[in-house]
């Protein structure tokens, strides 16, 4: 009998399923910290690939070199020998465990360090602008940044890019499985955080902000510092994604960092999914997900019927599914709900004292109660 995937015309089901909870997980990190700026704060980032690319160049490179310090390898970790250092740090980090993890964690810490820095001197001048500029100067900061790591050889080796070596090497077989891992565990982590942080006081403040800036100044808020902490602490999530998708696929490459794979799509999801509501947009990054590594596992099986190059099929997609969305449901699949600034029970009480009946009996209180 057939696994229900080769049904659906895939055969390698196991490394289907593992890359499609690798770039679930990554997309959901970057689409949750893009839903905490334009979602819930009103800031049209459309710079995302920026702090990814940053945070994933700075780590792979400052990876690579501990690695070769650590263990004691010679050469240019980064120059014209490095896939061959690449490998030979991997043969040894294959029975280095405890070197294996600190260089996980040093990847991971650089890319959040570096996403945020880097996130704070591309916002910092233009934090006063409107959403439009802003949007517009963070589009054009992305697309310097590429170009600056395409033309810098110390960095990642320019345009030519660099091998990382395989940091879970330790676990042989099953070394994919756990960097797939802990990149759904960074992104569990990041719905819990954005969670905790959409239902706090500051999650209102963020609503306020972003539905009347005038109104949120006049009761005291710093609307400028608010942005900027936002951007920032997405910045740096973003940038761990960066970092953690280098440790998955053991490359950093300026092509592979391109606006609509780490900008564009991101944006799709929140739409898709609903603006201002995770749980929405952890849909929509599933369904986005799972459509794009179907049609990229199944799309050259249609080369003899399409009257075009079956590498535009997800792009054409795509597309026709976001006009779609627009027109049919524009709020998402799950549109942004109201957050109630007292438990259920309290509002209930004071609507019943406005009214004049008697307080409603529930067996629970509901309610976030922040």
């Amino acid at each position: 009998m057939l696994p229900p995937l080769a049904l659906l015309g895939i055969t390698n089901w196991d490394s289907f399923l593992t890359d499609l909870l690798a770039f679930f997980a990554l997309y959901l990190i970057i689409s949750i910290s893009l839903n905490l700026e334009m979602g819930y704060a009103g800031i049209p980032n459309f710079g995302k690939v920026l702090y990814f690319m940053a945070g994933a160049a700075f780590s792979g490179a400052v990876a690579i070199r501990a690695a070769a310090w650590m263990l004691h390898v010679g050469g240019d970790p980064v120059g014209l020998d490095n896939f061959i250092i690449a490998n030979r740090i991997t043969g040894l980090l294959a029975s280095d465990i405890p070197a294996s993890i600190a260089l996980i964690a040093l990847t991971m810490l650089i890319g959040a360090l570096v996403g945020g820095f880097i996130g704070y001197i591309s916002i910092f001048p233009a934090i006063r602008l409107r959403e439009d500029y802003l949007a517009m100067l963070l589009l054009g900061a992305a697309a310097f940044f590429q170009i600056f790591l395409s033309n810098y050889s110390p960095i990642i080796n320019g345009s030519l890019g660099i091998g990382i070596p395989a940091l879970f090497a330790w676990a042989g077989n099953y070394s994919t499985l756990g960097a797939t891992l802990l990149i759904a565990s960074f992104a569990v982590a990041v719905y819990i955080y954005a969670e905790k942080m959409v239902r706090s006081p500051l999650g209102r403040t963020l609503r306020a902000m972003r539905d009347n800036e005038s109104a949120s100044e006049a009761l005291g808020k710093d609307n400028v510092a608010i942005r900027r902490n936002v951007l920032i602490i997405a910045a740096m999530i973003t940038g761990v994604a960066g970092a953690l998708y280098t440790i998955y696929t053991g490359d950093s490459n300026p092509a592979i960092y391109d606006r609509v794979t780490w900008t564009f799509w991101p944006w799709l999801i929140v739409i898709m999914g609903g603006v201002a509501n995770n749980v929405g947009v952890t849909i929509g990054t599933f369904v986005f997900v799972f459509l794009l590594k179907y049609i990229d596992a199944t799309k050259f099986q249609l080369q003899n019927i399409l009257p075009f190059d079956v590498t535009w099929v997800e792009y054409l997609a795509f597309g026709s599914l976001l006009i779609v969305i627009l027109l049919v449901r524009p709020q998402g699949i799950l549109p942004e709900k109201p957050s109630a600034t007292l438990k259920t029970s309290r509002i209930d009480e004071i609507i019943a004292g406005v009214r004049g009946v008697p307080v409603p009996q529930k067996k629970e209180e509901e309610g976030d109660g922040a």
